[in-house]
């Protein structure tokens, strides 16, 4: 945005460039054939700041009502803007770290474009916190100046690193905390590879995509997910009301000399155009401004010998998998196995009854050149799920023989638990035991944490489920329903698209299969947009639900299939969408939340009992059609939880 800086009496002005006013040039101009802005900008530079200068947003009263507009001035508006960094780039700069970043000392922080008239603000307010920073610029002068005068921790010119992930995990060997986005594209993409768990990145801007037709890519946005991070689109308008506030932070800070600030300045309005345009190509050192004159049941009939050895049937994996997974991936093998706990040992030994199918299942069978937030399976040894099973002998104080526990377990008949503490034991009631593998496990907590603690839905609200029929997405849906919601789902089949409907009470669904235009498809359902998008899918239909977000719409990325299988992610094209509608997006585990367990449980079972949630599984028989069942998910071939049976007793 344009900011207007005033110094009374003074016949003389100064003009703010700013990234985002070349986005207002493009709709009155258009672009070239390359999509970067034409030379009409030098005509339109009048039109571009008049759009901006005499708004009642930035000057005081009197001087907005003598421009005769009649929209309400924001909240202190009485305020004149005063030089930077009190204006615009500096509450951008304050509320972005502050606000939305809630940072803590001895924290790791990556700023990008960090010379820049906000990004240097960034750096400056992180180490007065106490963090560890680093930044990123276009030139060794600017390397320098973020060094030396901002008194970043570390900096580096992009423009020498050839490989932007091996720069970052040479700055940040432990990952980094907090990202202060200002240029998307590859560089977003090296930090996604970065961030550790709980990393929150503030998407202040993309400069680098302002010019593309098409913007580029992101490829490891799955990585929202595995590392559950939060990453939120703002615009400094909706930070107004914190000024005053800002403004005696900053004002103080300067004062006391623990903030400088940088300007380039341009003379003459003639100038501006060439300022602008600077901007794009890393010209300008520090902030760029132009000087102008004038975001259940269970019957136990045969009780296990202790000490008996017996045959235990085992689906192990074969190989680490690329592209899409084969059964032929897996093997079913028999070997033999104990029905006693080792001496001295706090294990637990359980006989498994059923066995979960889950995606996430799908990213443990390859071999990951980075940390993933759970290990791959080792070739050659079973494979592991959540799952039901019965204890059999224990040598743990918290649990005894006959008890009834879900959590994780082996793809096999027993399973030697060797850290038990991870199991939620249970009490059967009149529910079906393999409701423990969905509904009252880990998929529905996972869909009551990714929509009541990370969506913070609103009655009334519209929201949007893919994968809907699954385990998790059939849930989220009712949840919204319970919250006086409109829900709009997506699933594969016309089948799908019924229960979504008839038995699920969901508003409206959809086939994609049979959608060749996504964003088409999105704007019938949603033509006022939406507010909570439940991400599971990923890839094209992420893209779409970007466009149609709402201003604040909340996304919480609990999976992404259809990027599971690929030896390279989908781009993501849209993610600019974050930034103007301040969006935010933000990956989540279950496992952070387990300690709702016990809240969600006496929710969910309060609501089947009542009859206001339905649950439906796909189940089939035999640990060796396991592999088969698990494959199914991947082409859409199960209808509801997929479950499993191992034993029924």
């Amino acid at each position: 945005m344009a900011t207007l800086k005033e110094n009374l009496p003074s016949p003389c002005i100064e003009i703010d460039i700013d990234y985002c006013v070349v986005s207002k040039i493009q709709m009155l101009v258009g672009k070239n054939s390359s999509g970067n802005p034409r030379d009409e900008t030098r005509l339109l530079f009048g039109v571009a700041t008049s759009l901006y200068i005499p708004t009642g947003h930035l000057l005081p009263k009197a001087s907005a009502s003598s421009h005769g507009r009649d929209e309400p001035p924001p909240p202190q508006s009485t305020y004149s803007i005063p030089k930077n960094p009190n204006c615009m780039p500096g509450m951008t700069a304050y509320a972005g770290f502050y606000e939305l970043c809630s940072p803590k000392k001895g924290e790791y922080v990556f700023v990008s474009a960090a010379s820049g008239a906000v990004g240097q603000l960034v750096g400056q307010f992180a180490k007065l916190m106490g963090c560890h920073v680093v930044g990123s610029a276009g030139t060794n002068e600017k390397v320098d100046l973020l060094k030396n005068k901002f008194g970043f921790d570390e900096a580096f010119n992009y423009k020498e690193e050839s490989n932007l992930d091996a720069a970052l995990k040479r700055y940040f060997p432990e990952g980094i905390d907090i990202y202060f986005e200002n240029v998307g594209g590859k560089m977003l993409d090296a930090v996604l590879l970065n961030m550790r768990l709980h990393g929150r990145i503030a998407v202040c801007g993309m400069i680098s995509q302002y010019n593309l037709d098409q913007h580029e890519g992101v490829h490891n946005l799955f990585r929202l997910t595995m590392m559950r991070i939060r990453m939120e689109g703002f615009l400094v308008g909706d930070y107004y009301h914190l000024y005053p506030k800002f403004l005696d932070l900053i004002r103080q800070y300067i004062k006391e000399g623990k903030i400088v600030y940088v300007e380039d300045t341009a003379e003459g309005l003639e100038s501006g155009p060439t300022a602008l345009i600077g901007l794009f190509r890393g010209r300008n050192v520090g902030k760029q401004v132009l000087k102008v004159s004038g975001q259940l049941r269970l019957d136990l009939q045969r009780t296990m010998v202790k000490g008996e050895e017996v045959s235990n049937k085992q689906i192990i994996l074969r190989d680490y998998v690329s592209g899409f997974p084969k059964v032929s991936d897996m093997a079913f093998k028999t070997s033999t196995i104990q029905l006693q706990v080792p001496q001295g040992s706090k294990a637990v030994l359980v006989k498994n009854l059923y066995l979960s199918c889950d995606p996430y299942m799908r990213t443990r069978m390859k071999k990951h050149e980075f940390p993933n937030y759970v290990p791959p399976f080792t070739p050659g040894s079973v494979i592991s799920g959540y799952g039901v099973a019965k204890v059999l002998d224990s040598g743990h104080p918290d649990f005894k023989e006959g008890d009834l526990v879900w959590g994780m377990t082996g793809w096999e008949e027993y399973s030697l638990i060797t850290k038990p503490e991870t199991l939620f034991k249970f009490q059967p009631t009149d529910v079906p035991l393999s409701y423990y593998t969905g509904i009252l496990g880990m998929p529905g907590l996972s869909a009551y944490a990714g929509f009541y603690e990370v969506c913070y839905p609103k009655e009334g609200e519209c929201v949007f489920v893919s994968a809907a029929s699954g385990a998790v997405g059939q849930l989220v849906g009712q949840f919204a329903k319970l919250m006086g919601c409109y829900v709009v789902g997506s699933a594969g089949s016309n089948h799908k698209v019924e229960l979504l409907k008839n038995k699920f009470g969901f508003d409206e669904a959809f086939n994609y299969k049979e959608e060749n235009n996504l964003d088409a498809a999105l704007k019938r359902y949603f033509p006022k947009g939406i507010d909570i998008y439940f991400e599971n899918v990923g890839g094209k239909m992420l893209d779409a639900v970007l466009l149609n977000m709402k201003v604040h719409g909340r996304i919480a990325a609990c999976g992404m299939i259809s990027q599971y299988n690929l030896e390279q992610p989908e781009g993501v094209h849209n993610l600019v969408s974050v930034v103007f509608k301040r969006i935010r997006m933000q990956g989540f585990l279950v496992f952070d939340y387990f300690h709702l367990y016990p809240q969600f449980l006496d929710f969910i079972m309060k609501h089947i009992k009542e009859g206001k949630i339905v649950y439906v599984e796909d189940t089939v028989e035999g640990l060796e059609n396991g592999p088969a069942a698990l494959i199914g998910l991947f082409t859409g071939r199960n209808v509801g939880k997929q479950v499993v049976v191992v034993a029924r007793e």
